[in-house]
């Protein structure tokens, strides 16, 4: 016979699965058109950061976490983004979902090897995340100068550099940097498309 306190403690941990995937599942991120809620966070290296600081700016926050299998890469392909349109008013930050010390061990440790120069900062209770409705990872929110989502995308998918690319671009009304896609001779069969990869996961995972 399993002790009460034994099956309390069960029951604890049952709901405390469940209930951070129902609320994801009804979670629904902020649309174009939408008002870009402000907020204030602290980077890695202790500098008070706010939205509202750029406002007039065309503003990028990217929500990621360390344990998603490209999240290097993804990193790297947001600071060259930053490094093409900054000059243009472009303003890039970085939000990691990593929870607890290791989770600001990892971040650390990453924007370090990948030599991020753009501000990181850490949203381990998820306060921004909620405000933005992020469901999956990564989560690109491009927000125009007048404060309001001009862009959302989730996951990654072939061709999301260069849609990336073309949202900023229109934000900041300068002309896309990224070359266009070579055209392809057409064939009788097409090519398989790549899975979608998308983390819905938000928790750093048990070790």
């Amino acid at each position: 016979m399993i002790p009460r306190a034994c099956l309390l403690m069960l029951v604890l941990l049952i709901a405390a699965t469940i209930a951070p995937a129902q609320d994801d599942a009804g979670r629904q991120p902020l649309q174009p058109g939408a008002q870009a809620p402000d907020f204030t966070a602290t980077t890695l290296e202790g500098v008070p950061l706010r939205l509202e600081q750029w406002q007039g700016k065309v503003v990028v926050l990217n929500f990621f976490i360390t344990w998603y299998r490209d999240a290097a890469d993804h990193l790297d392909m947001m600071e060259e983004l930053q490094d093409t349109y900054s000059q243009a008013g472009m303003r890039l930050l970085s939000i990691s979902l990593d929870d607890g010390s290791q989770g600001r061990d990892q971040v650390t440790e990453l924007v370090r090897e990948e030599q991020v120069a753009h501000p990181v900062v850490l949203d381990p209770d998820l306060a921004i995340a909620q405000l933005y409705g992020v469901r999956a990872l990564p989560a690109i929110f491009v927000i125009g100068r007048d404060s309001k989502v001009a862009y959302y995308n989730e996951g990654y998918s072939e061709g999301d550099e260069l849609r990336l690319s073309r949202a900023i671009a229109a934000a900041l009304g300068v002309e896309c940097a990224a070359p266009e896609p070579e055209e392809t001779p057409a064939t009788t069969e097409a090519a398989p498309e790549e899975p979608e990869q998308i983390c819905h996961c938000f928790r750093q995972k048990e070790q």
